[in-house]
């Protein structure tokens, strides 16, 4: 009986062993590896009208623009951080980060109260999302050190162009006056084919699971 059983249960294991690794690593290319000082994204902003702008963003492979409506006389970019315990990182698992949200504030506090406020997600949504899994076990999940948000903040200025950065300890921005920008990242087309593709299979799943609720 047991002979008959055991190839079943080894298979079983198997395939949920496949499952959970695939849903692992959908949710950690939402992450990208950090490793020095790199620009992640680019900013403009056009004004509209009183603390109103239109941002342009340019992120990922940084071929593509998306524009998003910001209230407020600032803009915030906020990130989430994933390091690894050090032992971890002897197989090659460098910090890693995600760019989590776009939003506007208002540098007056009665401003910020009472006026119009708009935040855009610029996460990819996964089946898994490894940071509240480590969360939630913390003294459970052994390569992970800590999990953590990153923010930074700057005026929004028309004719500037801002480029985000991240380090090991968070993120930073600098700006250039458009009319002498001395650094422009370029496109960088067909280096991420494989993990966009698990990353596009992950939101297939998120959207089917999606439809049974």
């Amino acid at each position: 009986m047991f002979k008959f059983f055991a190839p079943k249960a080894l298979k079983l294991l198997i395939i949920i062993s496949l499952v959970l690794a695939f849903l692992v690593l959908g949710n950690l290319y939402t992450y990208k590896r950090l490793i020095a000082e790199k620009p992640i994204a680019q900013l403009t902003f056009t004004p509209v009208s009183n603390q109103e702008f239109d941002a342009t963003l340019r992120l990922g492979n940084f071929c593509e623009e998306s524009t998003y409506r910001i209230y407020g006389d600032e803009w915030r970019i906020d990130s989430q951080f994933l390091k690894w315990k050090s032992w971890a990182t002897l197989f090659g698992l460098n910090a890693m980060y995600r760019i989590d949200r776009l939003s506007g504030r208002y540098s007056n506090i009665e401003d910020e109260n009472t006026k119009n406020h708009s935040a855009h997600e610029l996460k990819t949504t996964s089946t898994l999302d490894l940071a509240k899994v480590a969360d939630r076990y913390k003294n459970k999940f052994p390569p992970v050190d800590t999990v953590y948000g990153s923010s930074a903040y700057e005026d929004m200025k028309p004719n500037t162009l801002y480029t985000v950065s991240v380090t090991q300890s968070g993120i930073l921005i600098r700006e250039q006056d458009q009319s002498n920008i001395t650094q422009q990242i370029e496109c960088d087309i067909g280096k991420s084919q494989w993990k966009d593709t698990i990353v596009g299979l992950d939101q297939k799943l998120v959207s089917l699971i999606g439809s049974f609720k």
